[in-house]
């Protein structure tokens, strides 16, 4: 994989989270699904935020997700989480722009208190952990955005409520 397939590939999820997200500006943002759930708020922000975690799989050839902390931020407002994921998107872009195709060959190593989970290479751990993350919780949020009768983006192809354009059709 190369950096160049990495941010376009990366880029075609982001056009789509961000359609997604966009909808949760009319959300009631304290629903849940269900007691154990995160709310409809925190899982949207969670998905907002996962492309900035992009810089911590190239600064090191390890992550410890035991050492996290308490989850995504609870956010005030629908805008509040459209800015914090143009504030992650903007960290993801500038770490690709500085990114190297040698550099997704190295090998990396996601802990868990000290202890080795998964070793793959740093492109690998990268479309895993980031865009692919990102695109299950996403799918998460689709669902509680559907129940609470919001509308659903076109994604890969046609949703009940919005047809799928082409790119110079969309404006």
């Amino acid at each position: 994989m190369t950096a160049h397939f990495l941010r376009n590939h990366l880029d075609a999820e982001l056009v789509i989270t961000r359609d997604v997200l966009d909808v949760t500006r009319y959300a009631p943002l304290a629903w849940k699904p269900h007691p154990s759930s995160f709310s409809l708020g925190r899982l949207a922000m969670h998905v907002a935020t996962i492309p900035g975690w992009l810089p911590a799989f190239t600064r090191s050839a390890t992550y410890d997700m035991g050492v996290g902390g308490s989850g995504p931020d609870v956010p005030a407002s629908g805008d509040e989480i459209l800015a914090r994921h143009e504030e992650a998107v903007a960290r993801a872009h500038a770490t690709l722009d500085g990114l190297d195709d040698a550099a997704l060959t190295d090998q990396w190593v996601l802990l868990r208190d000290g202890v080795p989970v998964a070793t793959m290479t740093r492109a690998e751990a990268i479309s895993r952990y980031v865009v692919r993350h990102m695109v299950h919780h996403r799918g998460q949020l689709t669902v509680y955005l559907r129940l609470q009768n919001l509308p659903i983006p076109a994604m890969y192809g046609d949703s009940a409520d919005r047809r799928l354009l082409p790119p110079d059709m969309t404006s």
